[in-house]
Protein backbone atom coordinates (compact mmCIF):
# COMPACT_ATOMS: atom_id res chain seq x y z
CA UNK A 1 0.00 0.00 0.00
CA UNK A 2 1.35 3.21 -0.89
CA UNK A 3 1.38 7.08 0.98
CA UNK A 4 -1.91 7.52 -0.32
CA UNK A 5 -3.69 4.55 0.26
CA UNK A 6 -4.18 2.99 -3.54
CA UNK A 7 -2.61 0.18 -4.54
CA UNK A 8 0.11 0.84 -7.53
CA UNK A 9 0.61 -1.51 -10.41
CA UNK A 10 3.71 0.12 -10.71
CA UNK A 11 6.37 -1.56 -7.67
CA UNK A 12 8.58 1.26 -7.63
CA UNK A 13 6.78 4.82 -7.08
CA UNK A 14 8.80 8.22 -5.98
CA UNK A 15 6.55 9.97 -3.87
CA UNK A 16 6.56 13.48 -5.22
CA UNK A 17 8.31 16.30 -4.05
CA UNK A 18 6.18 19.25 -2.42
CA UNK A 19 6.26 22.04 -5.43
CA UNK A 20 7.54 19.63 -7.70
CA UNK A 21 6.41 19.91 -11.72
CA UNK A 22 4.89 16.84 -12.81
CA UNK A 23 7.56 16.65 -15.69
CA UNK A 24 10.01 16.00 -13.16
CA UNK A 25 7.88 13.43 -11.10
CA UNK A 26 7.31 11.50 -14.31
CA UNK A 27 11.07 11.79 -15.36
CA UNK A 28 11.85 10.22 -11.86
CA UNK A 29 9.39 7.78 -11.98
CA UNK A 30 10.38 6.48 -15.33
CA UNK A 31 14.06 7.01 -13.95
CA UNK A 32 13.00 3.56 -11.83
CA UNK A 33 12.85 1.22 -14.64
CA UNK A 34 15.41 3.00 -17.26
CA UNK A 35 12.92 4.03 -19.25
CA UNK A 36 12.46 7.75 -20.85
CA UNK A 37 10.24 9.58 -19.67
CA UNK A 38 8.05 10.45 -23.08
CA UNK A 39 7.52 6.67 -23.40
CA UNK A 40 6.15 6.37 -19.60
CA UNK A 41 3.73 8.94 -20.56
CA UNK A 42 2.63 7.53 -24.11
CA UNK A 43 1.60 4.19 -21.95
CA UNK A 44 -0.31 5.69 -19.52
CA UNK A 45 -2.17 7.38 -22.62
CA UNK A 46 -0.87 11.02 -22.92
CA UNK A 47 -0.16 11.75 -26.49
CA UNK A 48 3.28 11.97 -28.05
CA UNK A 49 4.21 15.32 -27.12
CA UNK A 50 6.89 14.71 -24.47
CA UNK A 51 6.54 14.52 -20.91
CA UNK A 52 8.13 17.94 -20.20
CA UNK A 53 4.60 19.40 -22.58
CA UNK A 54 2.88 17.98 -19.92
CA UNK A 55 3.51 20.63 -17.06
CA UNK A 56 0.70 22.79 -19.03
CA UNK A 57 -2.00 20.23 -20.17
CA UNK A 58 -4.69 18.48 -18.04
CA UNK A 59 -5.46 15.14 -19.58
CA UNK A 60 -8.05 14.05 -16.93
CA UNK A 61 -8.38 10.14 -18.69
CA UNK A 62 -4.25 9.65 -19.02
CA UNK A 63 -4.21 11.46 -15.24
CA UNK A 64 -6.72 8.90 -13.94
CA UNK A 65 -4.55 6.01 -15.89
CA UNK A 66 -1.43 7.26 -14.41
CA UNK A 67 -2.91 7.68 -10.98
CA UNK A 68 -4.17 3.59 -11.45
CA UNK A 69 -0.95 3.24 -12.29
CA UNK A 70 0.92 5.07 -9.14
CA UNK A 71 -1.46 4.70 -6.56
CA UNK A 72 -1.00 8.69 -6.45
CA UNK A 73 -4.53 10.59 -5.97
CA UNK A 74 -6.06 12.17 -9.41
CA UNK A 75 -5.66 15.46 -7.41
CA UNK A 76 -1.88 14.83 -6.59
CA UNK A 77 -1.57 14.61 -10.21
CA UNK A 78 -3.39 17.26 -11.48
CA UNK A 79 -1.41 19.88 -8.66
CA UNK A 80 1.61 18.92 -10.34
CA UNK A 81 0.76 21.16 -13.30
CA UNK A 82 2.39 24.82 -13.51
CA UNK A 83 0.11 26.18 -16.01
CA UNK A 84 -2.93 26.21 -18.52
CA UNK A 85 -2.73 25.42 -22.46
CA UNK A 86 -3.33 28.76 -22.71
CA UNK A 87 -0.24 29.83 -21.09
CA UNK A 88 2.08 27.12 -23.00
CA UNK A 89 4.03 30.13 -24.01
CA UNK A 90 4.73 31.09 -20.59
CA UNK A 91 6.87 27.69 -19.68
CA UNK A 92 10.52 27.25 -20.45
CA UNK A 93 11.45 24.70 -23.31
CA UNK A 94 14.69 23.52 -21.13
CA UNK A 95 16.17 23.34 -17.79
CA UNK A 96 16.77 25.90 -15.58
CA UNK A 97 17.72 25.18 -11.68
CA UNK A 98 18.96 26.83 -8.55
CA UNK A 99 22.22 25.48 -7.32
CA UNK A 100 21.57 25.14 -3.76
CA UNK A 101 18.50 23.41 -4.05
CA UNK A 102 19.55 21.03 -6.38
CA UNK A 103 23.12 20.99 -3.87
CA UNK A 104 20.59 20.41 -0.88
CA UNK A 105 19.04 17.50 -2.53
CA UNK A 106 22.25 15.87 -3.15
CA UNK A 107 23.25 16.00 0.46
CA UNK A 108 19.96 14.31 1.88
CA UNK A 109 21.03 11.29 -0.50
CA UNK A 110 18.24 12.28 -2.72
CA UNK A 111 18.25 13.28 -6.89
CA UNK A 112 17.72 16.64 -8.69
CA UNK A 113 14.42 17.24 -9.16
CA UNK A 114 12.56 21.00 -10.48
CA UNK A 115 10.27 22.84 -8.57
CA UNK A 116 7.26 23.90 -10.79
CA UNK A 117 8.16 27.63 -10.35
CA UNK A 118 11.60 26.88 -12.49
CA UNK A 119 9.27 25.53 -15.42
CA UNK A 120 7.67 29.02 -16.11
CA UNK A 121 9.69 32.23 -17.55
CA UNK A 122 8.16 34.07 -14.58
CA UNK A 123 10.56 33.19 -12.17
CA UNK A 124 14.52 34.23 -12.37
CA UNK A 125 14.89 34.18 -8.93
CA UNK A 126 15.16 31.24 -6.09
CA UNK A 127 12.55 32.44 -3.49
CA UNK A 128 14.42 30.39 -0.74
CA UNK A 129 18.02 31.01 -1.45
CA UNK A 130 17.83 34.65 -3.28
CA UNK A 131 20.22 33.62 -6.02
CA UNK A 132 19.54 33.73 -10.03
CA UNK A 133 18.45 30.49 -11.42
CA UNK A 134 21.22 28.52 -13.64
CA UNK A 135 20.43 27.63 -17.57
CA UNK A 136 24.30 26.83 -18.35
CA UNK A 137 25.64 23.49 -17.90
CA UNK A 138 28.63 24.16 -15.44
CA UNK A 139 30.92 21.21 -17.38
CA UNK A 140 30.22 21.91 -20.98
CA UNK A 141 28.70 25.31 -21.14
CA UNK A 142 25.22 24.09 -22.73
CA UNK A 143 22.30 25.22 -22.40
CA UNK A 144 19.08 23.11 -23.05
CA UNK A 145 20.88 20.02 -23.68
CA UNK A 146 19.08 18.18 -20.73
CA UNK A 147 21.82 18.56 -18.49
CA UNK A 148 21.75 17.88 -14.48
CA UNK A 149 18.40 15.28 -14.99
CA UNK A 150 20.17 12.04 -16.68
CA UNK A 151 18.83 8.74 -15.64
CA UNK A 152 21.40 6.39 -14.48
CA UNK A 153 21.09 3.15 -12.56
CA UNK A 154 17.14 3.47 -11.89
CA UNK A 155 17.34 7.83 -10.32
CA UNK A 156 18.11 10.70 -12.14
CA UNK A 157 21.89 12.47 -12.10
CA UNK A 158 23.63 15.46 -12.20
CA UNK A 159 25.52 14.26 -15.06
CA UNK A 160 26.42 16.19 -18.34
CA UNK A 161 24.18 14.74 -21.18
CA UNK A 162 26.78 16.21 -23.73
CA UNK A 163 30.33 14.78 -21.71
CA UNK A 164 28.40 12.10 -19.78
CA UNK A 165 30.08 12.69 -16.45
CA UNK A 166 29.12 14.45 -13.41
CA UNK A 167 28.42 17.96 -12.54
CA UNK A 168 30.56 20.18 -9.87
CA UNK A 169 28.34 22.24 -8.02
CA UNK A 170 29.67 22.65 -5.20
CA UNK A 171 31.41 26.05 -6.41
CA UNK A 172 30.15 29.25 -6.66
CA UNK A 173 27.82 29.65 -10.07
CA UNK A 174 28.70 32.57 -12.56
CA UNK A 175 28.05 36.09 -11.40
CA UNK A 176 24.98 37.71 -13.41
CA UNK A 177 25.50 40.65 -14.74
CA UNK A 178 21.94 42.15 -15.62
CA UNK A 179 21.33 44.97 -18.57
CA UNK A 180 20.83 48.41 -18.11
CA UNK A 181 22.73 48.62 -14.82
CA UNK A 182 19.75 46.92 -12.68
CA UNK A 183 21.27 45.23 -9.40
CA UNK A 184 19.25 42.90 -7.34
CA UNK A 185 18.53 44.51 -3.76
CA UNK A 186 16.16 44.83 -1.00
CA UNK A 187 13.84 47.06 -3.15
CA UNK A 188 14.20 45.16 -6.58
CA UNK A 189 14.19 42.22 -5.07
CA UNK A 190 10.70 42.72 -2.75
CA UNK A 191 8.96 43.96 -6.36
CA UNK A 192 10.37 41.08 -8.36
CA UNK A 193 8.93 38.27 -6.12
CA UNK A 194 5.71 40.29 -5.92
CA UNK A 195 5.69 40.26 -9.60
CA UNK A 196 7.07 36.57 -9.57
CA UNK A 197 4.46 35.70 -7.44
CA UNK A 198 1.40 36.76 -9.21
CA UNK A 199 2.30 35.81 -12.21
CA UNK A 200 2.84 32.43 -11.60
CA UNK A 201 -0.33 33.08 -9.99
CA UNK A 202 -2.05 34.18 -13.13
CA UNK A 203 -0.99 31.14 -15.09
CA UNK A 204 -3.09 28.97 -12.99
CA UNK A 205 -5.88 31.24 -12.98
CA UNK A 206 -5.45 32.13 -8.62
CA UNK A 207 -6.18 35.71 -7.79
CA UNK A 208 -3.58 37.73 -7.81
CA UNK A 209 -2.05 39.19 -4.50
CA UNK A 210 -0.93 42.71 -5.33
CA UNK A 211 -2.39 45.37 -7.69
CA UNK A 212 -0.47 46.21 -10.83
CA UNK A 213 -1.36 49.22 -13.67
CA UNK A 214 -3.77 48.43 -16.01
CA UNK A 215 -5.08 44.49 -15.04
CA UNK A 216 -8.86 44.44 -14.92
CA UNK A 217 -11.77 41.74 -15.66
CA UNK A 218 -10.96 41.96 -19.36
CA UNK A 219 -6.95 42.55 -18.86
CA UNK A 220 -4.86 39.47 -17.44
CA UNK A 221 -1.02 40.64 -15.74
CA UNK A 222 0.54 37.85 -18.13
CA UNK A 223 -0.58 40.09 -21.55
CA UNK A 224 0.69 43.00 -20.11
CA UNK A 225 4.44 41.72 -19.13
CA UNK A 226 4.20 40.21 -22.54
CA UNK A 227 3.66 43.85 -23.91
CA UNK A 228 6.30 45.42 -21.62
CA UNK A 229 8.54 42.19 -22.66
CA UNK A 230 7.56 43.17 -26.17
CA UNK A 231 8.08 47.17 -26.51
CA UNK A 232 11.20 46.71 -24.93
CA UNK A 233 12.35 44.13 -26.93
CA UNK A 234 11.65 46.44 -29.55
CA UNK A 235 14.05 49.16 -28.20
CA UNK A 236 16.93 46.93 -28.00
CA UNK A 237 16.64 45.69 -31.28
CA UNK A 238 16.65 42.07 -29.97
CA UNK A 239 14.31 39.19 -31.74
CA UNK A 240 14.89 36.12 -29.81
CA UNK A 241 13.13 33.06 -32.29
CA UNK A 242 11.39 30.70 -30.18
CA UNK A 243 9.86 27.62 -31.89
CA UNK A 244 6.49 27.20 -30.29
CA UNK A 245 5.36 23.67 -30.19
CA UNK A 246 3.60 21.83 -33.95
CA UNK A 247 0.64 20.86 -31.67
CA UNK A 248 0.63 24.63 -30.26
CA UNK A 249 0.31 25.78 -33.29
CA UNK A 250 -2.47 23.78 -35.03
CA UNK A 251 -4.65 24.26 -32.10
CA UNK A 252 -4.63 27.84 -32.94
CA UNK A 253 -7.25 29.41 -35.33
CA UNK A 254 -4.66 31.93 -35.98
CA UNK A 255 -1.10 30.79 -33.94
CA UNK A 256 0.89 34.05 -35.32
CA UNK A 257 -2.18 36.35 -33.57
CA UNK A 258 -1.90 34.05 -30.48
CA UNK A 259 1.73 34.21 -30.15
CA UNK A 260 3.30 36.47 -28.07
CA UNK A 261 6.97 36.88 -26.89
CA UNK A 262 7.51 36.06 -22.85
CA UNK A 263 10.34 35.60 -20.53
CA UNK A 264 10.33 32.17 -21.10
CA UNK A 265 12.25 32.68 -24.45
CA UNK A 266 14.94 35.12 -23.41
CA UNK A 267 18.66 34.22 -21.58
CA UNK A 268 18.13 34.52 -17.90
CA UNK A 269 20.02 37.58 -17.76
CA UNK A 270 17.72 39.56 -20.33
CA UNK A 271 14.50 37.56 -18.61
CA UNK A 272 15.33 39.24 -15.12
CA UNK A 273 16.02 42.74 -15.93
CA UNK A 274 12.87 42.72 -18.14
CA UNK A 275 10.91 41.06 -15.25
CA UNK A 276 12.45 43.65 -13.20
CA UNK A 277 11.75 46.70 -15.09
CA UNK A 278 7.81 45.51 -15.29
CA UNK A 279 8.14 44.61 -11.39
CA UNK A 280 8.89 48.37 -10.60
CA UNK A 281 6.94 49.68 -13.64
CA UNK A 282 3.86 48.26 -12.80
CA UNK A 283 4.03 49.03 -8.90
CA UNK A 284 2.72 51.96 -7.02
CA UNK A 285 5.92 53.98 -7.08
CA UNK A 286 4.46 56.20 -3.16
CA UNK A 287 5.08 52.74 -1.60
CA UNK A 288 8.63 53.17 -2.47
CA UNK A 289 10.83 53.97 0.13
CA UNK A 290 14.77 54.48 -1.78
CA UNK A 291 14.82 55.47 -5.69
CA UNK A 292 15.58 52.61 -8.03
CA UNK A 293 18.08 53.82 -10.14
CA UNK A 294 19.58 52.69 -13.70
CA UNK A 295 21.47 53.23 -16.80
CA UNK A 296 19.26 52.75 -19.76
CA UNK A 297 22.58 54.30 -21.79
CA UNK A 298 24.66 51.21 -21.13
CA UNK A 299 27.49 53.69 -19.89
CA UNK A 300 28.70 51.86 -16.59
CA UNK A 301 27.00 54.23 -14.11
CA UNK A 302 23.47 53.69 -12.86
CA UNK A 303 22.72 57.16 -11.80
CA UNK A 304 19.22 57.96 -13.73
CA UNK A 305 15.92 57.50 -11.16
CA UNK A 306 14.23 54.71 -13.23
CA UNK A 307 10.56 56.28 -13.57
CA UNK A 308 7.75 55.78 -15.81
CA UNK A 309 8.95 58.86 -17.61
CA UNK A 310 12.41 57.70 -17.81
CA UNK A 311 11.49 54.62 -19.49
CA UNK A 312 8.99 55.93 -22.27
CA UNK A 313 11.82 58.30 -23.42
CA UNK A 314 14.21 55.49 -23.61
CA UNK A 315 11.60 53.59 -25.30
CA UNK A 316 12.12 53.43 -29.22
CA UNK A 317 9.72 56.16 -31.07
CA UNK A 318 7.41 53.67 -32.70
CA UNK A 319 6.19 52.50 -29.20
CA UNK A 320 6.54 55.19 -27.06
CA UNK A 321 3.10 55.83 -26.90
CA UNK A 322 2.19 51.97 -26.45
CA UNK A 323 4.62 51.93 -23.63
CA UNK A 324 2.95 55.58 -21.94
CA UNK A 325 -0.40 53.67 -22.38
CA UNK A 326 0.92 50.79 -20.31
CA UNK A 327 3.10 52.56 -17.21
CA UNK A 328 0.13 55.23 -16.70
CA UNK A 329 -3.08 53.01 -16.73
CA UNK A 330 -4.71 53.03 -13.09
CA UNK A 331 -4.20 49.94 -10.80
CA UNK A 332 -6.40 46.94 -10.84
CA UNK A 333 -8.26 44.62 -10.07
Amino acid sequence: MDREGVPPSLPLVPFPHKAEAFSSWLFRLAARYDLHADHLALHAGYPLRGARELDCYLLPQADRTLALMTGLSHYSIRAMRCGTPQRRLWVRDHHVWCRECVREALLDGDEPWERRSWRTGATVLCGRHRQFLEEVCPRCGRTGAGCLFICEKGRLRALCAVRGDKINLWGKPLAVQLPWGLVVNRMTLRCLNALTTDLNRSLVGQPLRAQWRGVGSDRRLTAIVEELTLITLITINYVPKPQPPLYWMQEQSDWKAAFHYTPAMLPMALATGVLMLASILLSDEQFFEELVFWDPLESQIANEPLTADNYVVWLHPKVRRWGRQIVAAPFGP
